[in-house]
């Protein structure tokens, strides 16, 4: 597997999956909580004080957790922001002609997966986005490492992963956000 785990904090499954991919990179400055902050973390108001520091208000489209769809907390922001030699590319599904291409064509890149959990694991009451990690192909199985404390390594067919994105959507931030290795001036 191309990362050690980090368990997400509530609602810090992209700033977890952030960490580990900064960890991967060699850059062990950051944890989850910090990375959420600057991902825009909204938290409800009775899980203020389980963080150091955290917004509350209006559950956002996207539900509570990080706000990346937004330009100020979004990932290429907050790389730019730390000086981190990263760069985010957005990719929505219609915008990929072969997702498994794609895939394989980026192995040896960092790619989060933001979709809609229920969907992904057949649990209707986890009703909510939800980010992971891309780790790799095997055959049409999808590999990925989820943050959250009851899953690790899991194998899931890839047209699951799909339609998994496609019902978060594009306006919740549905999608391949593939992670590079950039120079500085290209942020």
């Amino acid at each position: 597997m191309k990362y050690k785990k980090v368990t997400q904090k509530p609602y810090c499954c992209t700033a977890a999956c952030l960490e580990m991919i900064l960890r991967r990179n060699g850059i062990n400055d950051y944890e989850q909580e910090d990375i959420a902050y600057d991902l825009g973390l909204i938290v409800p108001p009775d899980y203020v004080d389980r963080f150091k520091r955290v917004r509350t208000g209006q559950k956002p489209i996207a539900g509570y957790g990080t706000q990346i769809q937004k330009e100020k907390y979004s990932v290429n922001n907050f790389f730019k922001k730390n000086n981190i030699p990263l760069i985010n590319e957005y990719h929505y599904i219609t915008g990929i002609k072969e997702a498994k291409k794609f895939l394989k064509d980026n192995d040896k890149n960092d790619i989060l997966v933001c979709l809609h959990c229920a969907t992904l694991y057949d649990a209707p009451h986890a009703n909510w986005g939800h980010m992971v990690l891309y780790d790799h192909m095997e055959d049409d199985y999808f590999v990925l490492q989820d943050p959250a404390d009851n899953h690790d390594i899991e194998k899931i067919k890839l047209d699951k992963v799909l339609e998994a994105i496609k019902v978060h959507g594009v306006k919740k931030a549905g999608g391949f956000w593939l992670i590079k290795k950039t120079y500085m001036n290209e942020l």
